[in-house]
């Protein structure tokens, strides 16, 4: 038997042969234009459970808008640049630091960089493929292609035209393994063991006095240059072992327990104010030789923002060079900015015995330098976040360094009006898009790196005169790469002086880079007339950590370039976790890889499991909950097999209709704009939950049991042709609406009962939705029917309490309930409750009848089962329990519905008298040509017992 994955790739193999993917994403032309941006992966290895999620969520939205008759944007795309690619071509190529790349030689270091950004494009195109996502997998947009760099350097020149960009020596945070800045939205945060000490600074001109201050990044003391006070508070001058300390009075108890201080008396109290300005010794200046040319230093400041009295002592050491909080209140007070450190993390030549020596790694000295000098006053270990690069995983430190930014605390209020008009769905994501918003300070866009956009500024080795360009067509001559080091050796002649102008040989973040992608995809600037049919996109679709990712660097470039939001529509999706909401790790053994669910049950499983949760939730990962979608699925599967079986071809012109057939349809069209309604809010699980209730609800376990004996070949009523449109009918619809959840499953669907049926066109995916039928929606009919399924569900209840099987009829049903509606409901569908609740007569009552009942509460009322029986009664449930016996034995056979069999049956004289009045039933309902009473012929035997006496069957 051919699995279902077996399917799926004959399928895969027919949509290839055909070329239907590539007619389907060229179908809507003239059509009205919808602009899916592609949020970028890197390319640099193969997907997981997560990666697959995000693409079979927006592949599902695109499928959908194609089959609305929208003209879809359906390009992916690709990030190319940055530290993830470098990271990856150093550890091949065995390269620990900036200088081996360097000696290796940029040119070939940024070959082998281009080389890793794409050789994994067909693998994981080929991926994204298989789980039919279908988008112009051979035309991504790659952020190392020459117009999409042209793109960077146009926003960049905009920036710089509207003021936006300046140059400052700012603290920022460094990764000493890149040896670049790091941008806030490129930190992380993980639990670390840092030292935590109290060091005593020496007041100047007063003996024996100190102002204690407490810190855990020990490496930074010798960058001190001031300490912030609080103004306001109050501060003590408390006296122990001969000793005069200074810090905030209401920590005094807190912290001389610290250093285990019984015994000290506080000598008095001041204001904030009143050390405002006190002059202070470093105690290390003897060792660090750039001390000496450190001037207006080692003073207290006044800062309310920055001080807090919770911990510490109140006094908060100062390093303008390693903080950005101790950078802003060291420029307000005019504190020199010192960072005696490289760009590797080690303090540079001007620091004596330190030159050399790794920042963490000499915290332990550091502390013993102090310890020397009598100055360190207690030591312990904190367990504290400490910022890590998102890209290698290394400790950042903060270092004042050099950096081109951009101005975003201009324009915040701008970036925070333009997201109050974007449709987030949900709400909530937006609101927190808002508060990083807020929060944001400027962006330092340079990186001292090789593989990226090259910063576009040229300057002056005479005069210091820079020159920004925006596009390939000012450079004095022409690239056809524009990387580097080819655009490095671009040498311009200056405008101020006889000079000769350099570039400066950074390169733009690689947030810069994908935040452009809206409009240098489009190749804009040189493609305008692209860029103005498309533009802005219309739906973004990224995980949580997109928002300080690429949305931010979206929202920020877009606003620079053209002043209002690159995006209308943002859904925001969770991630993928295992059963026990724990993040997928190899380490933990707990990775499921999407081709382990396809190998297991095929591709529509996993896609319909994943489209099936709310995409904004954290989705958990469930062996159970996928073998359940699986179930769910070989209901369709047999729904398929079922219509095909017994409808051939759709009647030519609509027949009367029984009350069940216009309450499926009418089911049908409000399942039809239910489901459109989400899926054009984005909520495509509720899309999927609508498809779900109807296929296995409405239509599988309601429907067709009502009309199953309409279907039958040997059926002779006016009314089988009505079953067998309406059941058409619905199956058109539902492999249509399928379509964009499971596109095998609805094209398996498609060509093997819809185009069986009727002509069709060469693949369900050029098909159109279903449109809604207004007219066909009866809401009275589908209430009644509702009525009747809680009544039914009822009456099994009652059956269950006392062993009374559903073949078996029963004489009456007595309702008692005294709602009118449900009396009106009741007596609308009489006939579907005697046939699903197979009673010969329903009465409406108001008080409970008298005699031999089973009975069970519904929501208004209770339901009464009359439990008497007569001859004939008896003779019919005898004839359900012979009928359902021999459908099974020609199953077990292995007969089709239109092979007929020679029926010989035996048993007492009393039931083989009855036996001959069920003759020629029989040869309707079980296809029988011929049936004998009295002997046994055949070769396939069974018997069937019934009230103490069998009853042997052969055929």
């Amino acid at each position: 038997m051919v699995s279902v994955k077996e399917q799926e790739e004959e399928l895969q193999k027919f949509w290839e042969k055909n070329d239907v993917p590539k007619k389907v994403l060229k179908m809507n032309k003239d059509g009205e234009k919808f602009y899916f941006l592609d949020g970028p992966p890197y390319a640099t290895g193969y997907i997981h459970l997560g990666t697959a999620w995000n693409k079979i969520l927006k592949d599902s939205f695109l499928r959908y808008k194609r089959m609305k008759g929208f003209n879809v944007w359906s390009q992916p795309g690709y990030d190319t640049h940055g530290l993830p690619i470098e990271n990856k071509v150093e550890k091949k190529l065995g390269i620990k630091s900036k200088q081996e790349i360097e000696e290796l030689g940029i040119e070939k270091f940024n070959k082998e960089c281009k080389k890793f950004a794409t050789e994994f494009l067909d693998i994981m195109n080929d991926q994204f493929n298989n789980l039919g996502v279908w988008m112009e997998w051979d035309n991504p947009y790659l952020t190392l292609k020459k117009e999409y760099i042209e793109g960077g350097w146009y926003t960049f020149k905009v920036g710089y035209e509207k003021g936006l960009l300046y140059k400052d020596k700012y603290s920022v945070h460094v990764c000493p393994h890149c040896q670049t800045a790091v941008a806030y939205n490129e930190v992380e945060y993980n639990k670390v063991t840092d030292p935590s000490v109290y060091v005593k600074f020496p007041v100047k001109n007063e003996e024996n006095t100190y102002l204690l201050v407490w810190t855990t990044t020990p490496w930074t003391l010798p960058s001190n240059t001031g300490i912030m006070a609080k103004p306001g508070a109050h501060y003590a001058y408390v006296e122990a072992k001969g000793e005069t300390l200074i810090f905030a009075h209401e920590l005094v108890e807190q912290v001389m327990e610290k250093a285990e201080i019984d015994n000290y008396d506080v000598e008095k109290v001041v204001l904030g104010e009143d050390i405002k300005g006190l002059e202070y010794s470093h105690p290390l200046s003897d060792i660090f030789p750039f001390h000496r040319n450190v001037k207006n230093a080692w003073r207290v400041v006044m800062s309310d923002q920055f001080v807090t009295l919770e911990d510490g002592t109140g006094l908060v050491h100062m390093a303008p060079g390693h903080g950005e909080e101790d950078y802003k209140v060291g420029k307000e007070n005019n504190l020199p900015i010192i960072s005696p450190l490289k760009m590797d993390g080690t303090y540079n030549e001007n620091c004596g015995k330190y030159s050399g020596i790794f920042v963490k790694d000499a915290d332990s000295k550091i502390i013993e330098d102090f310890k020397e000098r009598g100055l360190l006053f207690a030591k312990e270990n904190v367990h504290h976040d400490y910022p890590f690069c998102w890209r290698c995983d290394s400790p950042l430190i903060f270092m004042a360094v050099p950096q081109w930014f951009f101005k975003v605390t201009e324009i915040r209020d701008k970036l925070i009006e333009e997201n109050k008009k974007v449709n987030w769905v949900p709400n909530w994501a937006g609101k927190r898009f808002h508060n990083w918003l807020e929060s944001l300070g400027d962006w330092p866009v340079s990186r001292q790196r090789y593989w990226g956009i090259p910063l576009p500024i040229w300057e002056c080795e005479k005069c210091g005169n820079t020159k920004v360009i925006g596009s390939s067509d000012e450079l004095p001559r022409e690239l056809d790469d524009l990387h580097r080091p080819y655009v490095d050796e671009v040498v311009m002649d200056c405008d101020e002086c006889d000079g000769k102008m350099k570039r400066i040989p950074d390169v733009l973040d690689v947030w810069f880079d994908s935040g452009l992608a809206s409009w240098a995809s489009l190749g804009y600037p040189k493609n305008k007339e692209l860029f103005e049919d498309w533009w802005p996109n219309e739906f973004n679709l990224e995980g949580p950590d997109q928002i300080r990712g690429w949305w931010n660097s979206q929202m920020i470039t877009s606003v620079i370039t053209f002043d209002r939001r690159p995006f209308d529509n943002v859904l925001f999706h969770g991630f993928v976790l295992d059963a026990h909401g724990d993040k997928m790790s190899k380490s933990r053994g707990n990775i499921v890889a999407p081709e382990e669910v396809i190998e297991k049950y095929g591709r529509d499983v996993l896609r319909y499991y994943l489209l099936s949760s709310a995409a904004w939730n954290d989705f958990y990962f469930n062996w159970t909950d996928a073998d359940n979608v699986k179930k769910k699925l070989n209901i369709v599967r047999n729904t398929f097999r079922f219509v095909k079986t017994y409808v051939k071809e759709f009647p030519k012109e609509k027949p009367k209709l029984e009350k069940e057939d216009k309450w499926l349809l009418s089911r049908l069209n409000s399942a039809i704009k239910k489901y459109n309604e989400n899926f054009s809010n984005y909520k495509n699980h509720k899309s999927v939950e609508v498809l779900e209730n109807f296929v296995l609800d409405d239509y599988s376990r309601w429907y067709i049991k009502l009309v199953r004996d309409r279907t039958w070949p040997s059926y002779e009523g006016k009314d089988r042709k009505a079953a067998l449109y309406t059941m058409g009918v619905a199956v058109d619809s539902l492999t249509k609406l399928l379509a964009p959840i499971c596109p095998y499953l609805a094209e398996k669907g498609y060509q093997d009962v819809i185009k069986s049926m009727k002509k069709g066109k060469e693949s369900i995916h050029l098909e159109k939705l279903p449109e809604v039928q207004e007219d066909l929606i009866d809401k009275k009919l589908e209430n009644d029917m509702k009525v009747v399924r809680n009544l039914i569900e009822s009456s099994l209840s009652a059956r269950q309490k006392v062993n009374l099987k559903l073949r078996w009829p029963v004489k009456k049903m007595v309702l008692v309930s005294e709602d009118e509606d449900i009396k009106e409901s009741v007596k609308n569908l009489e006939e579907i409750i005697k046939k699903r609740a197979n009673v010969r007569k329903v009465e409406v009552v108001e008080s409970e009848p008298k005699g031999e009942f089973t009975a069970e509460d519904f929501n208004k009322g209770k339901v009464f089962l009359d439990l008497s029986e007569d001859q004939n009664l008896m003779e019919e449930r005898l004839y359900r329990d012979l009928t359902r016996k021999i459908q099974s034995m020609r199953k077990k056979a292995g007969l089709k519905v239109s092979d007929k069999i020679e029926l010989t049956m035996k048993s007492e004289n009393d039931f083989e008298q009855i036996l001959e009045k069920f003759s020629n039933d029989l040869k309707k309902d079980v296809g029988a040509g011929k049936v004998q009473i009295g002997k046994l012929e055949g070769k396939n035997e069974n018997k069937l017992k019934f009230r103490g006496k069998e009853i042997e069957i052969s055929f």
